[in-house]
């Protein structure tokens, strides 16, 4: 699951041709965990876009966005660095 359309990005179907799908990366720590308090808590996988913009040298922001998605019961797996973005995937504990 990823959140609201902007930016462009491929994808590959089940035929194997490419499909563009939107991607509107967050740019505020508080957008992005009203975003993850808004999904049910049983979902399993989902991506999260978090604009460079949030990307400071500690890690403070991302720290708390991480956080949020930690006490919900999701831990990160990877993320994937896009053109003024990066998609993080977020995989459930249980």
């Amino acid at each position: 699951m990823s959140f609201a359309p902007k930016r462009q990005r491929a994808r590959r179907a089940r035929g194997g041709e490419a499909v563009r799908v939107s991607v509107q990366p967050f740019t505020s720590v508080e957008a992005a965990i009203a975003a993850l308090d808004a999904l049910d808590r049983a979902l399993e996988k989902f991506e999260l876009a978090v604009d460079d913009s949030l990307q400071d040298y500690l890690g403070v922001q991302m720290a708390q966005i991480t956080d949020r998605a930690l006490a919900r019961g999701w831990e990160p797996l990877s993320f994937v660095q896009k053109n003024g973005f990066r998609l993080y995937r977020y995989e459930s504990m249980r």
